[in-house]
This record gives C-alpha cells, structure tokens and sequence, in this order.
C-alpha cells in the first residue's frame, strides 16, 4: 500500500480489520497503485481518477480488496477504469520497477536531474536537512478570530538568521532547506490570505529581508511557510465567495487553528489569491526566499466544491493545486508543500511529511501495528531520484533512534522542527523531575468531559510554573486547558504524588478528528514563552501522557510504556565525540546530520532498486540504491530487532549491528552505528563516519570509543580527522 512511505501487510496474520485508502486522501494512497503477492506471484493494480477508493477487508482467513468508484458531482454519468497486470514470479521490487515505468510513461517520474537543470539552486537541496522555525510569531485569537488570547515571540528575524548561522558555522550543517514560518503579518497561520507586511513584532520587512540575506550567504535555501487553503474572518481579504461550499450550500469550516477558525478555500481562488500583486509577487520583490513552501496544499485530499459560481470535483481540485504549485515556483524557482502525492511530484521539488509525522511513521489515520504491516520505502524505490522528502513536525530527540533508523533506509535526511525559543544553544533549560499523567476522564456530554491529572515528583520543585495541557496533533494544540497547578511547583517535594481536578473542558468543533493527542507541560512567562524540561518529556517541553478519543465517545487512552528495544535516545550521545559538551538538541542535530546529509546526496540521482529482509521477522533490512554495470552503488542495513545482527562489509569484515544500528557503504560514503566493526570489539555501540573523494577521507566520531580500525591503520578519532 502506497500510503507515505509504504506499508507491506501480510495476509497470514490474526489481525482482522476493515480500512479505506482513497486515493491521494490523507494517509491514503499516496501513488495511485497497489500491489499484491502470492505464492512467488505479483500483481499491480493501477488508476488515474481521484473517485477510485481501493478498501482492505481483513479477516483470519484472508486479505481481500475492493475497489469503489464514485460519480463526482456536476456529472450525470461517469467511466472509471481500473488496470491489473500480473507480472509473473516477483514482489514488492517487481511491483516497484513496473510501475516506474508506468510512472515515465505518464509523466510523473520528473528526476531531481531535470529539476536541477531548470533550477540551479536545486542542487542545494540535495543532501540538505530540513530546519524549520515554524512559529516566529505565535498569536494565538480567538474562535471567531475578533480577540487576541496571547502573543508570542519565539524568533525575532535577527534571532532567525543567527540560529542559521549556529547551525552552519557552530555546528558545521554544510547544506540546509531553511524555513521561517510565523513571518506574515498576523504570525503563524493568522489572517490568511494576507501576508504582508511582516510582521512588526519580529523585526518588519526590513530586518525579515536581511536574514534572508543571511541566510542565503550561508549556501543555504531560505525558505517561507504561507497557507492559502486557509482564510480567517479578521483578514483585510476576508470574502466568503472564496469559500468552498457544501452541497446545502453553505461554506466549508477548516480547523481550529492559532488564528482561530479557518475556513477552506477553493482552489481556484487559492491561486487568483496568490497571484495578486500584494502577495506572492510582493513577497518575493521584497525579500528574494529561494523557496516557497504553501500549507496544506498536498497534504489535505481532493476536494468538492458545489459554489455555482466555481464548482470542483476531486480531479479539478489537484489540477489547481497543481497550476498553484507551478505559478508558485515559477516566481521563486523552488516550491514545496505538506506529505506530498505523486500527481505533485512535476511541480515541486521537496515534500515535507511523506516520511513520516511527529517522530512516527504515520499521523493519527495508521497504526501499522493495527494492520500487521511492516514499513517500507515503496515511495523511494518509485520516485527517490525525483523529489526531495523530509518528515514534518516536532519529536523528542531522545526517543527517536527509529525515526533516524527509518530515514537511513529511506535515504533521507531529518526534519529539525523543535527548536527552542529564541537562541535555544544559549538558554539554560529549566528542570523539573517531576512526570505527569492523567487520573481519569468522563463525558459530560458530546463536547464537553471532566478531566483530572496527577504529577509524580522525584526531587524538590523551583520557580513560579503554569501547567499546560494541549489536546492537538503536531506543535499547534486544537483546543487547552492550561491551569494553575494546585500546588506550587516551588513546593513540591521528592516523593509527592499531587492531584489536580476535575476540569471541564469544551470541546471546539474538531471537524473529522477521531481523536487527539494529549500533552502537558510547565510553562511561564508571558505568552507561556519558557517550558520546562520534564521527566519523559520532548525537546518542547511537553510529555505525550495519551490520546483524548472524540468519537463515538470521549474517553481517554494512556500512553503504554514504549517497548524496551534498545537505546531510543542513542543518537543524543556524544561521548568522547565531536559534540561533547553541547546541548541534547545540538548533538542530535549534528550526529544525525552528518549521517543522512551524505546518505541523501550520493542517493539523490538513484533509485531504491532492491529491498531486502534479512531475518525472518523482517526485522533486518537492506536498501541497495542505484546500479552501474549490475554494480550497486549504496547498500544500507539496518537493524529494527531486538537482537543484535551480524552483516558483512567489504571494508569492515563482520559488523555487528545492534537494535537501531546501521551500516551504509557506497564508493563516496561509509558510515555505522555498530558495536564490531575491522577486528574491533566494541562495549557499547559507537557512530562514524568517512566521507570519500579522489583526495581526501574525512572520519567523523559521534560518539562511544574513539579508537578506529581504518584500511590497516588504527586511529584515535575524538571529533574528526582528515586522511590523504
């Protein structure tokens, strides 16, 4: 199933479940094909209308699909086809490779080489993680978009510049996609669609346009977050003939968002909006981003609109998202937009989402373990030489040694998208060792539940602390219940176990979530710009303590203990490595860089040709990308087990891989997470890596034992070291 990255669901399993992947829906089929295999045989099953909704029916007995089509509205009759090819004796590459050149055919399957040779600046992506400030400014109004209920500053554009500069010269991050949201003139996701001027509380046009400059001067990509799906009641542009319309006639609510209640736009007058001189070409005069990233636009599914005066269905709805995306990169050279679909892929060049959301795989739509599914890179071994990928949204560092696991596969580099407030390397982090969870919820009625919470406090508290309750996906919460806590965190005391409620909490209109996630945090300072470090907590600040489920009925689902498979935190280490002594965000930053932005860049012409399992469980994979003269050119293997997986290297002989070890090898390229590698045993697992040209190998140390076993030599490699 092509839904993000790709999941490979096994028909011998007791799972039993219904579930729909419409086509190009959210967390649906992300490329209009599915595969099958049986008994040594493949099959592929392709479409090119958005109305075909393929659904798995699966019992003990058996794995079963369906294929629905739908009449799209305005239309009195309709002709859907559907085309199944058997392709003999194969699989999921079989599978893969047919459709590739079903995807040539059709035109889908635009290379970054193309893209590269229209655009210059497109090489910069290549190799380049993905760092994005997503909130300069936070203002946070109400429901109906008429009051202010805080304000926040979380980057001036000054502040902006120099985190760049950080990641650049302190942390040595060669090749960057920087983006700025927040930067418009009501803050992140306020006032849409109007953008200008920036906003004055981060620096105005003058100092956005001088970090751009900054930013550039790097050799980075400076790029802006904007969202024209969206439009707010309190916009100089507010006219509901833009609106999306239900059958009934009336306009189409989107989300609860900072600005307050969205409201849809339809896609033709997303671009009339964006064309209009004070935007997009306004935008671009004043301040030259390379790059434009416009919400939402891939990531929400197709779309219906019954307005007479500009009626959609799903298919006319990508065909606008796509004359969007294409006059958008026309006027900055680079576009890119939210999780990403295939019919986007020749009119853009970055995705950020399709990798994964939040540290996880998957959003709120797929549990892969509900399904009996294992993850697999079906997307790159389709399009990897065709578009640059990235995950979206914040994760905790500290417990995402299989986020980084799942991009080495994948080939891909990470997403950076919690950082701190303000010069976040700078500011002292305030601790509390204390864990919060959640006691109880009931349901008073459809949109309103009493909740109460409990703090476990393992050593004495300090300061003047709010307690923030968020009940949301991603960074921006959909609705709170943020409260004084009933005991001053200055008083409590190592061993405390403190109880807070019942609070009654109303539920905002949620649209079609099924569920939230719930968060609770320490927060002070005005607009809550300061959090507190908690036990289980993110680099946010905020501990996921469970999931609010809103339908049928409100009830409450605690978060299990994660699974004792290996070191989740690993990749924050950095003992006796280049990033001893820097904060836990730097260190993940630098040592996850520095594995995946080489990864990406000597894979970003090459497709994923071969996907193999190593151990019966699928646990062990391994991705060899490209071939020359039948000769792979990158093999990555990765080890998602609990046990410890011995590969074999052509450079390091027998390389044991713990849980979350890799090992990457290509002629310009080698880098393990390993606890063996050339002869040498090690006591806890350690992270290097060789960058290779004609001249020069340059060795990086992330962290473990420095001592390093290199073409017959042995090396002591504290932060790096350069061999000619």
């Amino acid at each position: 199933m092509p839904a993000r990255e790709g999941l490979l669901i096994p028909a011998d399993s007791d799972i039993e479940f219904t579930r729909s992947f419409g086509t190009s829906s959210y967390e649906g089929c992300h490329m209009n094909m599915m595969g099958f295999i049986k008994r040594g045989a493949a099959l592929l099953m392709t479409w090119d209308d958005a109305y075909i909704r393929p659904d798995l029916i699966k019992t003990k007995a058996s794995l079963k699909c369906s294929v629905h089509a739908k009449r799209p509205p305005h239309c009195e009759s309709a002709t859907f086809s559907v085309t199944v090819t058997p392709l003999g004796r194969g699989d999921w590459n079989t599978i893969a490779t047919a459709y590739r050149k079903i995807a040539e055919r059709k035109g889908t399957a635009v290379t970054l080489a193309t893209k590269t040779r229209r655009n210059p600046e497109v090489a910069k992506l290549l190799g380049a993680s993905n760092a994005k400030l997503w909130t300069c400014l936070a203002r946070r109004r109400n429901e109906d978009s008429t009051k202010d209920e805080s304000v926040e500053v979380k980057w001036t554009f000054d502040e902006a510049a120099q985190v760049a500069e950080h990641l650049k010269n302190d942390l040595g991050m060669d090749r960057c996609l920087f983006t700025l949201g927040g930067w418009t003139e009501g803050g992140y996701d306020c006032r849409h669609p109007d953008a200008l001027p920036a906003n004055p509380e981060c620096g105005g046009n003058d100092a956005l346009a001088s970090a751009v400059a900054r930013i550039k001067a790097l050799g980075y990509v400076a790029c802006f977050h904007d969202n024209y799906q969206d439009m707010y009641r309190d916009a100089k542009s507010w006219n509901p003939d833009c609106i999306q319309k239900k059958a009934d006639g009336s306009p189409m609510s989107g989300g609860r968002w900072l600005g307050g209640r969205a409201w849809l736009v339809c896609a033709p007058k997303t671009l009339e909006l964006a064309q209009r001189p004070q935007n997009l070409p306004e935008v671009q005069k004043l301040f030259k981003p390379q790059a434009y990233f416009i919400d939402t636009t891939y990531a929400v599914g197709p779309q219906e609109c019954f307005d007479p005066k500009h009626p959609l269905n799903y298919n006319d709805d990508i065909r606008w998202k796509q004359k969007l995306s294409d006059y958008s990169r026309k006027v900055f050279g680079i576009f890119g937009s939210e999780c990403g679909r295939e019919w986007a892929i020749p009119h853009s060049e970055f995705f950020e989402g399709l990798s994964g959301v939040s540290g996880k795989y998957f959003h709120n739509n797929i549990d892969p373990e509900k399904l009996g599914a294992t993850v697999v890179p079906l997307f790159e071994m389709v399009y990897h030489d065709c578009e640059v990928v990235h995950g979206k949204y914040g994760y905790a560092p500290e417990a995402a040694a299989e986020y980084v696991a799942q991009h080495a596969l994948c080939g891909r580099t990470l997403n950076y998208h919690r950082f701190d407030s303000h010069l976040y390397w700078k500011q002292p982090v305030p601790e509390v060792k204390a864990r919060p969870g959640v006691v109880s919820v009931s349901q008073i009625s459809s949109s309103k539940f009493q909740i109460r919470y409990r703090w476990q406090v393992e050593a004495n508290g300090a300061g003047d602390w709010h307690v923030c309750v968020h009940f949301g996906k991603g960074p921006s919460p959909l609705f709170q219940n943020d409260h004084a806590p009933a005991k001053p965190v200055a008083g409590w005391r190592a061993g405390d176990v403190i109880e807070e409620g019942p609070f009654e909490v109303t539920i905002p209109p949620t649209g079609k979530a099924d569920a939230v996630d719930v968060y609770v945090g320490l927060f002070r300072g005005s607009g809550g710009s300061e959090r507190a470090r908690l036990l289980g907590g993110g680099t946010d600040g905020r501990v996921l303590v469970g999931q609010l489920r809103l339908k049928p009925a409100i009830a409450f689902e605690k978060v299990g203990p994660l699974p004792s498979l290996g070191d989740r935190a690993c990749f924050v280490r950095a003992d006796n490595g280049w990033a001893e002594g820097l904060c836990p965000m730097d260190r993940f930053v630098k040592n996850t860089h520095e594995i995946l932005g080489p990864l990406a860049a000597v894979t970003a012409h090459a497709r994923l040709i071969k996907l193999e399992f190593l151990t019966p469980d699928r646990a062990v994979r391994r991705a060899t990308f490209g071939s020359r003269g039948g000769r792979s050119l990158t093999t990555v293997t990765v080890n998602f087990g609990a046990s410890n997986f011995t590969a074999q290297s052509a450079l390091g002989g027998k390389v044991t891989l713990p849980t979350w070890g890799f090992l990457i090898e290509s002629p310009q390229f080698v880098a393990f997470h390993a606890t063996s590698w050339a002869g040498r045993d090690y006591d806890a697992p350690v992270l290097f890596t060789a960058r290779m040209d004609a001249k020069h190998t340059r060795i990086f140390h992330g962290f473990g034992n420095a001592r390093l076993n290199w073409h017959g030599r042995e090396l002591e490699v504290r932060r790096e070291t350069e061999l000619k």
